[in-house]
């Protein structure tokens, strides 16, 4: 049986053991399972050197052709000494199927990225069981996971940044990885080469992420203030601006609360826990949270965290309906929120 912790995922990816034939890379997160599952792919790759391929299939393709993960799993490569299959488990992925194909000798090695799985999920199961594949689980922790992604992007680009406007940008960030490289480059393009960044050139790119109407749109759903948080989205959209934005601060504000909620379920005072927050928590907000950590469990706002996560990969497939689907978001929200005040 391989069940590796998620602490151990990370340095899996970096330097995947050949020894397994298959990787199961799952999470509540679809961000960073996805960003996870394509590094995975991209290590995996450059590891069979002189040549390898890196094939990718999702459930289009498998429509088109139910046999098109069988075939590439078991077809030998014409022009590549090894290949790598990556594969989403969305809704025509058979677990049964998958167990067959990997009971039989594979030509590729493959990776298959999934959502969040409970230890009971068949798929799951599967890769637990057998001692030649693996499971990866990932859980987002903003500070190990975007700490690294900010500090390779702008070293790339010859930019340097301080630990303290660091663990200011990660705040601010929130957990979209695919989001966050963008927001790194453009703080790059604006800092200039071998530059230091400074919160203030933070404030300048990406501070609209986390104030005025983004932040009182977040706040007014968290506290079930339907209407608001839509008069907010529409000022949000007649200013130009994306919802992009506004889902980012919906991410973060989650995130705190869901820390918040559990550290209070463990025993600690609200007021100690805030105090330590960093960066600070602004004390005009200070209420405000107290308030919620009464109306909001830990379970309830981490069932918000996924949902505003499923959102944003929605709305990177769907650009056309990214104002629907926000809306549709803002509404689930704040009547869950207006529920329990």
């Amino acid at each position: 049986m391989v069940a590796f912790k998620a602490a151990q995922t990370a340095a899996f990816i970096r330097s995947p053991q050949a020894k397994y034939s298959a990787a199961l890379v799952y999470g509540p997160d679809a961000a960073l399972v996805s960003e996870r599952a394509r590094e995975l792919a991209r290590n995996m790759v450059s590891a069979q050197e002189p040549q390898a391929e890196l094939i990718r299939i999702d459930d289009r393709d498998l429509a088109e052709n139910p046999d098109r993960l069988a075939i590439e799993l078991q077809m030998l490569s014409m022009f590549a000494e090894r290949r790598v299959v990556h594969v989403r488990a969305e809704r025509r992925l058979k677990p049964d199927t998958l167990k067959e194909l990997l009971a039989g000798e594979l030509a590729a090695s493959l990776i298959v990225e999934a959502g969040n799985l409970r230890p009971s999920s068949p798929l799951r199961k599967l890769f637990e069981a057998n001692d030649r594949i693996v499971a990866l689980p990932c859980y987002a922790d903003p500070a190990r996971d975007m700490g690294p992604l900010i500090d390779g992007e702008l070293a790339a680009s010859g930019v340097r940044i301080s630990r303290e406007a660091r663990a200011y940008l990660i705040n601010q960030l929130g957990l979209d990885l695919g989001q966050a490289r963008g927001e790194c480059a453009k703080l790059a393009t604006y800092a200039g080469p071998d530059t230091e960044i400074s919160i203030e050139d933070i404030d300048a790119i990406i501070g609209d992420m986390s104030a005025g109407l983004v932040d009182a749109l977040a706040m007014a759903a968290i506290e079930g203030r339907t209407g608001v948080a839509l008069s907010q989205l529409d000022a949000l959209l007649a200013s130009g601006q994306s919802t992009h934005g506004a889902l980012a601060a919906l991410s973060r504000s989650f995130q705190r609360l869901y820390r918040l909620c559990a550290a209070v379920e463990a025993g600690e005072q609200a007021k100690t826990v805030i105090a330590r927050f960093r960066p600070p928590i602004h004390f005009k907000q200070r209420d405000a949270l107290l308030a919620q950590t009464r109306n909001w469990s830990r379970r309830a706002a981490s069932n918000a965290l996924q949902r505003v996560q499923e959102t944003m990969k929605a709305t990177r497939l769907t650009p056309g309906l990214d104002a629907e689907l926000t809306e549709r978001l803002l509404i689930a929200i704040s009547h869950r929120a207006s529920a329990s005040y």
